[in-house]
């Protein structure tokens, strides 16, 4: 059925090109059969410019869309190195945590008679699914699909452990289980930190891989971006290098003097404070103030009621 409707598309399509070829042959044979050539040559000129015209505004539109797109490529593989860099940092965080996990509970330690607990979680990956939208090699998506699944589930698997091993703290740490039940657990933890590792570290690989291609793809920017790199500075001088230390020493002059005036403001008002409170002990104490209490009633007014010390006599 897809097939009929094709051709029957295909047919009237074809139909419409040969009216449409049949009428502009139809007006330029009687244009050419007619008298006055100077009409035929005008009726030429006007079809040959709107033609070339029409050809040119659709030509400059796909080669300005083609443009377009690979700018659009372009601005999502800079936006993956950064994301790239940020899922290296984590899977490098988690990595640490993991084998500080398994130094506290080394196997000498617990038979030593140690029960330590440990406090620190993994960190979750922030995932950006918006990134593979504005890329046009269907490699890099595939591998960017894939990057991103894996660490969907090793993220999922991270917090897995870490509701494990902290259900199993809070037990210890309530003694609602006894030591024996807590090592027993915690070497069952600790195995699985061990198989966790060996999945970060093959991402912490993949990774590298992957942003090792988008350091390669990346080397082919579109013109203009070229052009703006070429006027403006991408690299640091040598120049540059020869002025920083000096730079920071003044920065860090500067940071110093505001530090000290900071203080000696601090003591200016600290010492106005503590003058203000020897003034205020060395003052002699007033009559004491008599006033009229309300009582607990709402608009009841109670007896007088003197507050402070009494009058002098």
């Amino acid at each position: 059925m897809r097939n009929i409707l094709f051709v029957v598309g295909i047919a009237i399509v074809a139909g419409i090109a040969a009216a449409g070829a049949t009428s502009a042959s139809w007006i330029f044979w009687e244009v050419l059969r007619g008298e006055e050539r100077d009409a035929f040559r005008a009726v030429l000129g006007a079809f040959c410019g709107a033609l070339f015209a029409f050809i040119f505004v659709r030509l400059g539109e796909g080669l300005k869309r083609i443009y377009d797109r690979k700018e659009r490529n372009h601005d999502a593989m800079v936006r993956l190195q950064h994301y790239l860099n940020d899922c290296l940092n984590t899977t490098s965080d988690n990595i640490f945590i993991a084998d500080t996990f398994l130094a506290v509970f080394e196997e000498q330690k617990l038979e030593s008679g140690q029960r330590p607990i440990f406090i620190n979680r993994f960190h979750e990956y922030t995932i950006d699914r918006e990134l593979i939208v504005g890329l046009s090699n269907l490699d890099l998506i595939n591998e960017l699909y894939s990057i991103n699944t894996e660490l969907r589930k090793l993220s999922s698997s991270l917090a897995t452990i870490d509701r494990a091993y902290e259900q199993i703290m809070e037990a210890f740490v309530s003694k609602k289980i006894d030591p024996d039940v807590y090592l027993a657990n915690v070497r069952h933890s600790r195995a699985r930190y061990v198989e966790v590792r060996e999945f970060l570290v093959q991402t912490k690989s993949d990774l590298v891989r992957m942003f090792a291609t988008i350091n390669l793809l990346a080397k082919a920017p579109p013109f203009l971006v070229r052009l703006i790199r070429a006027m403006t500075r991408t690299r640091y001088t040598k120049k540059f290098k020869r002025m920083l230390p000096a730079e920071v020493a003044r920065v860090s002059q500067e940071i110093e003097a505001g530090a000290k005036a900071s203080a000696k403001r601090i003591e200016e008002i600290q010492d106005r404070v503590a003058q203000r409170i020897r003034i205020d002990r060395a003052k002699p104490r007033s009559d004491p103030f008599v006033g009229r209490a309300r009582s607990g009633a709402l608009g009841a007014p109670s007896a007088n009621i003197f507050f402070g010390f009494a009058p002098k006599a």
